[in-house]
């Protein structure tokens, strides 16, 4: 018997409405060192979707990695129980088998397999012994169909970029006969039309019966589509909130235990003279060579944070990628780098000069095998070394341990191993590296994806005072509300070229997605 990988959801079991389709007591989850969650007690409704929020720290991941199984039974204290059920996965599949389908933060996929063979990894439809190509093929499709998808099921995944990635796995997701769907950070990689999809199906879905947990730090999300809103900290459970009677001030003030302030106008630098320039930039596709970025005039001012925006497939993740020297397609056009003409034509190029990034894919910039400390320094090597070769362990730990305090990187030390930390923390990582090796250009790619309100706020923080010491900052985002609350100006990108840009006193959500979408 195989399963289809179309939207069928399992027939719910005849229990009484009140009763709870999940049950989480006293679950409690400990790593060397650490107390990731403290006792724990949660219960989840059939039909009921529930935001999950908290600081990067507070054991979200940890929790949601214990219902599906990535934390097996044994590695964990308490008890969880699904229909009434005892329930105690020993691996993801599982747990899949226990009805939890799980969609990790982190995109997961097998880059040399097919979209279709990504779609139906580990549950292949067989006939006579061997798998099905055709249903295999034609179930991808409806799949991707039902999502409003235009993605060939034969391409290799690994040609697909990031977000057109993220939504292959979160169509996979939706597709598991599943009971509870956890959703891990689902829409940090799509643009506002694509997450509306998603949450039309998380509806459907509800309708039906399925429980959903979302884990988000886009606010606005969590306040359109959950039912309830629970904040984690420090491991335990804090404020539980019915949405509908609840408003965002309260719940960020339980998160991270104040009010934030958004940047005052009296808190932002005059623009300088020109740290980078393009002028007639043009980047190709790898394949075919056709232009995804066309006649690209941007003036980047030391002082300034400058935005560049654009729905999915606009051009703007490219143009920033070729700036770093990281594109591998052909570009043409000029770039100035304080007036002088520059070609990056590799990323170590870029850093020589003085430029650096932090990449969408935040596995892309770090090492996860290796400590804050390494991937700190790994920048200003040249500058914290002695004049034999050796570096001077002891200035350089200095310098790591003042960006760990002013960060407020959550670790025990900054020999932990970054692959442990939680994902807003890795991201706190490459803010440091880029500190520590005194870059005056910034190129930022959806740089807090992933990081929860608080350590936001902390990051617009550091990227102002940069700013006001002089350094030019792009950032390119997919998240409209981080620009309007970041940025100088806007330069916003559709089909390839800037449709527009928007100075300081214009900038708007609501300005930012007509002009993207060209309405």
């Amino acid at each position: 018997m195989t399963a289809s990988v179309g939207l069928q959801p399992r027939r719910m079991p005849e229990r009484p409405p009140t009763a709870p389709l999940v049950e989480v007591t006293k679950l409690t989850k400990t790593f060397p060192g650490v107390l990731a969650v403290d006792q724990v007690d949660l219960t989840i409704a059939p039909g009921e979707i529930v935001a999950l929020l908290g600081p990067n720290g507070a054991g979200k991941s940890t929790l949601i990695q214990i219902l599906s199984g990535v934390h097996p039974a044994g590695s964990w204290t308490g008890e969880i129980r699904m229909n009434g059920q005892i329930f105690r996965p020993t691996s993801v599949a599982d747990a899949e088998r226990g009805g939890v389908a799980f969609l990790a933060q982190e995109v997961g996929v097998a880059p040399g397999l097919t979209v279709a063979e990504n779609m139906t990894l580990n549950n292949e439809p067989s006939r006579w012994g061997f798998i099905d190509r055709p249903r295999q093929l034609a179930e991808t499709r409806a799949a991707l169909s039902a999502f409003d998808l235009d993605i060939d099921p034969t391409l290799e995944m690994g040609r697909l970029d990031l977000a057109t990635q993220q939504l292959v796995l979160i169509v996979r997701a939706l597709s598991k006969n599943a009971q509870l769907l956890i959703l891990d950070e689902p829409t940090a990689a799509l643009t506002e039309r694509e997450a509306e999809r998603l949450f039309n199906r998380m509806r459907a879905l509800k309708a039906l019966g399925v429980a959903i947990i979302f884990v988000s730090h886009r606010l606005a999300e969590v306040f359109a589509i959950s039912d309830r809103i629970v904040v984690m900290r420090d491991g335990r459970i804090g404020g539980v909130f019915t949405t509908s009677e609840t408003s965002r001030d309260a719940v960020v003030a339980e998160m991270v235990g104040s009010r934030l302030s958004r940047t005052t106008p009296e808190e932002r630098a005059n623009a300088g003279k020109v740290a980078l320039a393009t002028r007639d930039f043009n980047v190709f596709a790898v394949e075919g060579g056709r232009p995804l970025a066309v006649n690209i005039d941007l003036d980047l001012h030391q002082g300034e944070i400058l935005g560049l925006f654009g729905l999915l497939g606009s051009g703007a993740l490219e143009i920033a990628m070729a700036l770093f020297g990281a594109w591998p397609g052909k570009t043409s056009g000029e770039i100035r780098l304080n007036g002088a003409r520059f070609s990056p034509t590799d990323p170590s190029r870029a850093v020589a000069a003085g430029i650096g990034l932090i990449a969408q894919d935040r596995r892309d910039g770090l090492s996860s095998e290796h400590s804050i400390y390494d991937n700190t320094i790994l920048a200003h090597l040249g500058a914290l070394s002695n004049r034999f070769g050796f570096i001077d362990a002891m200035a350089a730990r200095r310098l790591v341990q003042d960006l760990f305090d002013r960060l407020h990187i959550k670790a025990q030390s900054l020999d932990t191993i970054v692959g442990t930390l939680s994902g807003g923390n890795q991201q706190k990582v490459q803010v440091a590296r880029w500190l520590a090796a005194g870059v005056k250009v910034l190129l930022l790619v959806d740089p807090t994806r992933g990081v929860d309100v608080g350590a936001r706020a902390e990051i617009h923080r550091i990227w102002r005072e940069l700013a006001l010491s002089g350094s030019a900052i792009l950032l390119v985002s997919s998240d409209a509300e981080e620009l309007v609350d970041a940025c100088d100006r806007v330069a916003v990108v559709r089909s390839g070229r800037i449709a527009d840009t928007v100075g300081r006193a214009d900038i708007s959500e609501e300005r930012l997605l007509r002009v993207a979408a060209g309405i």
